[in-house]
């Protein structure tokens, strides 16, 4: 999978990007595009984390983001905390199509992740190391692909989803009957 990874233009390009950028000091690749039970699609995204020796220059001035083509709708997480540092995220809708979700970690984050008992949700679901410069992802543990996976229900759940079903089905030939 990572063969395919290397393929891929976009992945090309970020790459040849961070190394470029003195502060980048790791870049990963997550979601969908790490999976290897998943379908991808040209309406998959890139969602990328970018760990950086600071994260506010990179929230206070937005012109990297040209750097990936033209910006059509930006999205942009407000800084918060998480592992007791400051974080955010812009999901940037690019005019050719290209959509990528950039979440920026100040170095200290990998850290604790990488310190952390286990991977949180949003790495869990998949994730693919694209660029390391300083070798601080190489105690990240490997997704185990569970996260967002819902359990069976219990068994009366399911019999309530069933009867729910039942009688809410009785109201679509109604309806249709009525005009509505």
């Amino acid at each position: 999978m990572v063969d395919r990874l290397m393929e891929d233009r976009i992945i090309q390009r970020l790459m040849r990007w961070a190394e470029r950028q003195e502060t980048v000091r790791a870049m990963l690749l997550t979601s969908t595009r790490t999976r290897p039970d998943t379908h991808r699609d040209l309406f998959s995204d890139y969602d990328v984390i970018l760990a950086v020796t600071d994260i506010h220059p990179f929230f206070e001035d937005r012109a990297w983001l040209e750097d990936f083509g033209q910006v059509l709708v930006l999205y942009r997480d407000p800084i918060q905390l998480e592992y007791g540092v400051e974080r955010f995220a812009y999901i940037t809708q690019y005019k050719d199509g290209l959509k990528i979700d950039f979440t920026l970690w100040p170095v200290e984050m990998l850290s604790q992740v990488v310190n952390a008992p286990e991977l949180p949700d949003y790495l869990d679901v998949g994730y693919t190391v694209l660029l390391d410069k300083d070798g601080r992802t190489a105690g990240l543990r490997p997704p185990a692909y569970h996260a967002h996976i819902p359990g069976p229900p219990t068994r009366a759940e399911f019999e309530n989803r069933i009867e729910e079903f039942f009688h809410e089905a009785t109201y679509v030939a109604k309806h249709i009957w009525r005009g509505d």
